[in-house]
């Protein structure tokens, strides 16, 4: 008892004494560890032929990582907020996002209950919005099974139409607005931060969408400026979903054009997610690449399983059959194995738990 009211008068006094403090103020420790055991077929063999491999895949569902988050009431409806968020490998401890600390987010912003929020820092452009939303990375616990077609049309960022999660922008300054019947928008610029030359690696990013009842809906687009200023990537993006009692179909399209080579790559993308019982659930997708320029053409195939222990912890399992006719299999994003040919099965038992 004596411990508890002297935490209190300490608690009365900080409180006290800061002055400004209000009920509201928060900060937030949250994260996800996802793990599990992935196979790979047609996995090259070093010496030339192919193999198959079984390995321990950190993050294929979502992104292991550790994030601080907060807000301030700072009083009249107006609140400031930050995020700091790393990414990391749970499979061996290692920093993702090439070792940087906060390396998945970083930004801090005023937000209003009247205009919307204004945040500055690394953050996500908004072709985020279409690969969060409207995707079956993010739909389902396939994540980067449904990611790795779009991730490697071309072995490079000229060809990547980024819709498995948006690219994050440095030295970004971002709006998003409230919503309006329904309706919200959003606006961002990324300085590139080069003397004497304003287009050099800038960014635009816009998005427009609407979620009202069962149906949701977005645009999006990004233009990203070479570092000489003189060319850029651009990428637009469509997506939707209606909740149709227990199925959830949605479909998205995303077109990624350079302006350097003419370039182009259109993807397409339909599937659902059906609640067989408030614990488990089932998912599939098909994804269709077309690209110009002679370049063949891609497909895959994906299904998900995910049984839910908790509101915080699942159990999943699921399988991606990726099809390339213009390049190497590469159907896991990020932690995948490229195939030694066009083709590639991989197969997942994974666990994802969330603080």
């Amino acid at each position: 008892m004596k411990k508890k009211l002297l935490a209190a008068a300490m608690l009365a006094a900080g409180f006290g004494t800061a002055g400004m403090a209000h009920a509201a103020d928060s900060v937030t420790i949250y994260g996800i560890i996802d793990l599990g055991l992935t196979y790979y077929s047609n996995a090259p063999k070093t010496g030339g032929g192919s193999a198959s491999l079984l390995r321990m895949d950190s993050g294929i569902a979502q992104g292991s990582r550790i994030g601080f988050k907060g807000t301030e009431d700072l009083g009249g409806g107006l609140s400031a907020f930050f995020t700091l968020e790393t990414g990391f490998g749970a499979d061996d401890g290692s920093l993702g996002q090439g070792g940087l600390i906060f390396g998945r987010q970083s930004f801090v912003g005023l937000s209003s209950k009247s205009w919307g929020s204004v945040s500055m820092g690394r953050q996500y452009d908004f072709m985020a919005n279409i690969g969060g939303q409207y995707a079956m990375g993010a739909l389902s616990p396939a994540g980067s099974f449904a990611w790795g077609l779009h991730a490697d049309a071309a072995h490079g960022a000229a060809l990547n139409d980024h819709i498995y999660a948006g690219d994050r922008t440095n030295n970004s300054i971002k709006y998003t607005s409230n919503k309006i019947g329904g309706f919200n928008f959003g606006f961002m610029y990324g300085m590139g931060e080069v003397a004497g030359n304003n287009n050099s690696g800038r960014t635009v990013s816009a998005y427009a969408g609407y979620d009202n009842g069962p149906f949701s809906g977005g645009l999006g687009y990004t233009d990203i400026k070479n570092t000489a200023g003189t060319d850029a990537t651009r990428m637009y993006g469509a997506g939707a979903t209606y909740q149709l009692g227990a199925w959830k179909p949605f479909g998205n399209i995303t077109q990624v054009k350079s302006t350097a080579t003419s370039a182009k790559v259109t993807t397409y993308e339909l599937g659902t997610v059906y609640a067989l019982t408030p614990l488990w659930d089932v998912s599939g997708a098909y994804q269709f690449q077309k690209r110009n320029q002679g370049v063949g053409n891609a497909s895959a195939l994906i299904a998900m399983l995910d049984y839910k222990i908790s509101k915080r912890t699942d159990l999943y399992t699921g399988i991606v059959y990726d099809r390339d006719k213009g390049y190497n299999a590469y159907p896991v994003f990020g932690g995948g194995i490229q195939s030694a040919t066009g083709n590639q099965t991989a197969f997942r038992l994974g666990m994802r738990h969330r603080f």
